[in-house]
């Protein structure tokens, strides 16, 4: 689109534009199926119309706006191949002496080249015709077909041979796809709608690339791709990074004034193996890409068809980001009497996931990302330009820095990052225990209820005077501070019993799942050096031949009711052991995290303040003792003195049975996983009908779908779904997202770091990630665990330093489980780093495995463990 400023003299114009299709066949090609095959179709030269639109009668500004709209309409407006014409213009008139002229040409007849001709001979023909004057064009001695003929001739047998074997040479092992981190999760099929973003780089940053690439024997091209794929690596993770670049093709004397589509793509690997320096970078870049320009003559629509990738309609093959410097003719030369200008057009259209076009001008270096818009928000985009640029201006100033160590944030993301986002210090009672919190609660509500189990029925003073019998009896047998007990018990009041008797006893509870085979229960026993085992009558015949003293609380109540029901003094402090529960063993041996009373607490009193609770509710026990939910779920309503029901576990089991159970009770809150509150969506019982009280849900230990979270809304429109994460060594939780904030557009987040927690994102080298950028989530704060039990090198290896905060003995967690920022500094979960499922060799998002999922509706629940103590088997056991 062109501005055309000046006396126009349109039958000129209109001359012009019919005197270049005549000599084009190009622009009189049309493209017909033929016995299955499609043909080029010449027609006969043919008056092209010039239709003009008059803008006249609007205001200046919504004549503009008009001529803009009007613009982008043309160029979104489709072509038919078969019947053609592929090339057509518009006149639109502004004013007297303005006009802008639209010329749309389908990229199958021209290319970027193309246009720099056409607006060539453009002025030209004008010039001459609106003096009357013959054209001063001569006849093109060769037309398109001649060259489609040449090449179809050329390239065949021992040509061709040679240009497949390098192209299959050097994209062997190619990977299947550039994992780009989106916004949104990619369609099945791609839709090619897009935008675009400019900016221009200054004239300085310019120079200084032109220096380092002359200095270097490469080209100005050379030296912005190898920091363009050292951005991608940096965004990705990946050190082998294929992207696509236009050539021009043109080869040939006689082919660079024909109007025709010669342009062909390149594919150029960047390898970023071992942390080069910038300069090591680019010498590989500039080897590649002299390779590929000496075997550039292989139509890249060929090598798709020898090379056979794996098609995916959502992704182009080979490569899925484009980048190129332009360097075209200029293709705006001036017409006799008017002065033309471009007119801004808005891309609509994206190819690929991102196309980067540069172009070196005299104020600088023009940078345009054009971007898929199904995959990617502008303010990612505007983002990764900021840190494009960061980069070039870093490569420039030390191009002997490792590429690794280049900081992609300005000083104010790295502070938003550190610091903005993780001021969560706030008080709570940190220098209480569990049970030091249970008693004073005890004093102020001795005679509430606080647990139902459906065979008896407690209230605080009750449960005290029990649980103070048993911490009586507990250190007669040597149980103290450090000291840990076994508790393996079916779920009851009882077991509440047995969980404060240790904890009151100044020990640590080991929870042991009586569902567990015996060799696990065996292992964990021994391992953790249990000195006693709390069980009852089912579970004790499980235990025998252990050193551990096997206490069965059903049948010891005489020796308890011999003991004091005082409170025991001097027990435990914050810094003291609170329970060592046993990781699942789905990535190795099971390992024993030993949490601390100060986690515990500051876990509750974040959730106390947050999440207050209200006079009237009743909270529901249903998790095992093996999960660190079962903490909260146990203690957090217990120490506000809020009562409890528990529930067995064949009730558990049975979505009906659960669900009335917890409309009896009305229950006014209640923790469970995600893949539960599915299980009760699908019951096809209304939710909301049948537990009216129930308006707290929090969600926790597996990812929570966009799709699950908004079948939850639909269900359940005035209840309030909480999403947290954590894990064991970090005290159950440490970040959390209330539905009642924005709503989530793509995905549900797992939220901000809560009260004494600080969150961190950091790539391979233990540095923080900008926004949108993936890498693992490191936690640190008050929640941590101390470490493993008797396992000093993976306590070492897990629990670090923490190199961000001037705290003596400040720790990070390496959780494994991989993240990345919001806009907004809300966290999205991605993926646990050695957690991928692959199909057909294309990674598989954790969203897209569940939407997989739900096609089939046989598919009830999906199990997925790995197995790290088999290194020889697949990692993936399903």
């Amino acid at each position: 689109a062109k501005r055309l400023t000046g006396p126009l003299d349109v039958g000129a114009l209109e001359e012009s534009l019919n005197e270049i299709v005549r000599r084009h066949d190009a622009l009189r090609t049309s493209f017909s199926v033929c016995e299955g095959r499609p043909v080029q179709v010449i027609s006969q030269a043919r008056q092209v119309a010039l239709p003009e639109t008059d803008l006249r009668d609007l205001p200046v500004e919504a004549r503009e706006r008009e001529a803009s709209r009007l613009a982008g309409l043309e160029a979104g407006r489709l072509f038919d191949l078969a019947q053609g014409p592929l090339f057509r213009a518009k006149l639109l008139r502004l004013t007297e002496e303005e006009h802008v002229l639209i010329v749309t040409m389908h990229h199958i007849v021209s290319d970027g080249w193309s246009v720099a001709v056409f607006m060539r001979e453009l002025a030209m023909l004008y010039d001459a015709f609106r003096l009357g004057k013959p054209s001063p064009l001569p006849e093109l001695p060769i037309q398109y077909a001649d060259y489609a003929l040449w090449q179809q001739n050329w390239l065949r047998g021992e040509v061709l041979e040679q240009q497949l074997d390098y192209w299959k040479r050097q994209l062997a092992g190619i990977p299947a796809a550039l994992e780009l981190a989106t916004d949104r999760p990619r369609a099945a099929v791609h839709s090619f709608r897009g935008a675009s973003i400019g900016a221009i780089l200054p004239l300085g940053l310019l120079q200084r690339l032109n220096a380092l690439s002359h200095s270097e024997g490469a080209t100005l091209f050379m030296t912005l791709l190898a920091a363009f794929q050292a951005l991608l690596s940096r965004y990705t993770g990946q050190e082998d990074i294929p992207v696509g670049s236009p050539i021009a093709g043109r080869t040939q004397v006689e082919t660079e004034g024909l109007i025709g589509f010669f342009v062909n793509t390149l594919v150029l690997r960047g390898d970023l193996s071992g942390d080069p320096t910038f300069r090591q970078l680019l010498a590989r870049v500039r080897e590649t890409s002299l390779e590929a320009y000496a075997h550039q003559d292989l139509p890249f629509e060929k090598l798709v068809e020898e090379l056979q990738p794996e098609r995916d309609l959502g992704r182009n093959p080979l490569f899925q980001v484009m980048f190129a410097l332009q360097n075209t003719p200029a293709s705006s030369p001036e017409l006799t009497g008017l002065k033309v200008a471009p007119l801004s057009v808005e891309s609509k259209t994206s190819h690929f996931d991102l196309e980067v076009y540069l172009l070196e001008k005299p104020s600088g270096l023009t940078c345009t990302f054009v971007y898929a818009t199904d995959l990617f928000d502008s303010g990612t985009i505007v983002r990764m330009m900021g840190h494009y640029q960061r980069l070039l201006e870093s490569v420039v100033a030390d191009p002997d820095r490792c590429l690794s160590t280049v900081d992609l944030m300005s000083g104010s993301e790295r502070h938003q990052i550190l610091v903005e986002w993780n001021q969560t210090e706030t008080e709570y009672p940190r220098n209480k225990t569990v049970h030091g919190l249970f008693e004073e609660q005890v004093e102020r509500t001795p005679e509430a209820v606080v647990l139902r189990d459906g065979r008896e029925e407690l209230r605080f003073g009750e449960l005290n005077r029990r649980a103070n019998r048993l911490a009586h009896f507990l250190r007669k047998r040597g149980v103290g501070p450090e000291v840990v007990v076994g508790v393996c018990m079916e779920r009851s009041a009882r077991t509440v019993v047995a969980l404060l008797g240790v904890l009151k006893a100044g020990g640590a509870y080991v929870p042991l799942d009586p569902s567990y085979p015996e060799e696990r229960l065996a292992f964990m026993l021994r391992d953790s050096g249990a000195r006693v085992l709390l069980t009852d009558e089912p579970s004790a015949p499980r235990f025998s031949g252990h050193e551990a003293e096997v206490v069965r609380l059903d049948s010891v109540d005489a020796a308890l009711s011999a003991e004091s029901e005082t409170n025991p003094v001097g027990a435990s402090r914050p810094g003291d052991l609170a329970y060592v529960i046993y990781t699942s063993g789905s990535t190795g041996p099971p390992k024993g995290v030993e949490a601390l009373h100060r986690g515990c607490v500051n876990r509750f009193a974040w959730m106390w303040r947050t999440y207050p609770f209200a006079a009237g509710e009743v909270c529901c026990q249903k998790t095992a003792l093996s999960f660190v939910d079962s903490v909260w779920e146990i203690f957090g309503p217990l120490l506000q003195g809020i009562p409890s029901v528990v529930l067995p576990e064949e009730t558990v089991r049975d979505p009906r049975a659960f669900l009335e159970t917890l409309a009896a009770a009305r229950v006014t809150r209640i923790v469970l996983v995600p893949s539960l509150l599915r299980a009760l969506l699908d019951s096809g019982i209304d939710l909301a009908g049948t537990l009216p009280s129930l308006r707290w849900w929090v969600t926790s230990g597996e990812a929570l779908s966009l799709e699950l979270y908004r079948r939850f809304r639909g269900s359940l429109p005035g209840a309030t779904l909480i999403n947290l994460y954590g894990s064991s060594e970090v005290s159950a939780d440490v970040t959390c997202w209330d539905s009642r904030s924005a709503e989530p557009r793509d995905a549900v987040p797992i939220g901000r770091p809560i009260a004494n927690t600080q969150v961190y994102i950091l790539d391979g080298r233990g540095q923080p990630v900008p926004v949108g950028i993936p890498g693992e989530i490191y936690v640190g704060g008050h929640g941590l665990a101390r470490g493993y039990r008797n396992r000093p090198e993976l306590t070492a290896e897990r629990f670090l330093p923490d190199p961000f905060r001037r705290v003596p003995g400040a720790r990070l967690f390496r959780t494994g489980d991989r993240g990345r920022y919001r806009d907004d500094g809300q966290i999205e979960y991605l993926v646990r780093t050695d957690f991928q499922i692959k199909l057909r060799g294309r990674r598989i998002e954790p969203g897209e495995i569940e939407s997989r999922l739900g096609e089939h509706a046989a598919v009830v629940q999906a199990v997925v463990c790995l197995r790290e103590d088999l290194p020889d088997q697949p990692r993936l056991v399903a």
